[in-house]
């Protein structure tokens, strides 16, 4: 697979799904809500998104919208050390919209493609506004450890360990730069991926809870609650197939 770009709009109904590549999204006009692993944000004027590899994200837009997005293979470009939103620089804003005016002519040869990938990668790596630093590794991989096995128990010792960090380190760095504790970022990811499962599938509420880590229903039903201010059965609304 070689680099694609292409400009897309999409629709007012709520969908997801996850590739085995990486993909960008960048705003050229309107709105797209997006949630990434968890993590809820919007793709509109400055802002841009970062899917990562197998990486669950569930997305919708409102109105009229337009953005250019790129498939990025995994090899020697992948871009894991952007996070999942970031403000662009003035440069980047001006490469987009070039990008979308060439985009807009026609599809771009293989080449053009490949050299435009990684300059817009090279943008979003060095030029993005103060702020938006990168995750740190160590960060990155008790992140992802969590976004993988979030529906199984989990110590924080465990996870500082996997970091090689201390319990003490490891929440100084996720509320550094998640603005939030490893524990905050877990019920997160489970309550997240609950309200997702309510909207998107038939499965039971015990079921749900189930696959999110919890083997009580009552519990889960007070957490989910004291995250939305809702029960999880006003969520069970018309199945997407």
């Amino acid at each position: 697979m070689t680099p694609q770009l292409e400009l897309r709009s999409y629709r007012a109904e709520i969908d997801n799904h996850r590739h085995a590549y990486h993909q960008l999204v960048l705003p050229l006009s309107g709105s797209l809500t997006i949630e990434i692993g968890g993590r809820d944000g919007q793709v509109e004027a400055r802002c841009a998104a970062v899917i990562h590899s197998d990486e669950l994200h569930c997305f919708q837009a409102e109105g009229e919208n337009r953005f250019i997005v790129a498939d990025i293979p995994l090899g020697n470009h992948d871009p894991l050390r952007l996070p999942a939103f970031l403000q662009l620089s003035p440069a980047t804003l001006d490469y987009a919209g070039f990008l979308g005016r060439l985009l807009s002519r026609g599809t771009l040869a293989d080449s053009i493609q490949q050299s435009s990938c990684e300059l817009l990668l090279s943008l979003l790596g060095s030029a993005t506004e103060p702020g938006d630093i990168a995750l740190d590794r160590r960060l990155q991989l008790a992140r992802n450890y969590i976004d993988r096995h979030f529906h199984e128990p989990m110590q924080l010792s465990m996870l500082s360990s996997l970091a090689h960090l201390s319990q003490r380190q490891l929440n100084t760095l996720f509320q550094r730069q998640l603005g939030c504790t490893p524990s905050d970022y877990l019920i997160q990811r489970r309550m997240e991926q609950a309200r997702l499962l309510l909207t998107t599938s038939d499965d039971s509420i015990q079921r749900i809870a189930e696959r999110c880590g919890y083997g009580n229903l009552a519990a889960f039903s007070d957490r989910f609650r004291r995250y939305f201010g809702r029960s999880p059965r006003h969520f069970r609304g018309p199945r997407l197939h």
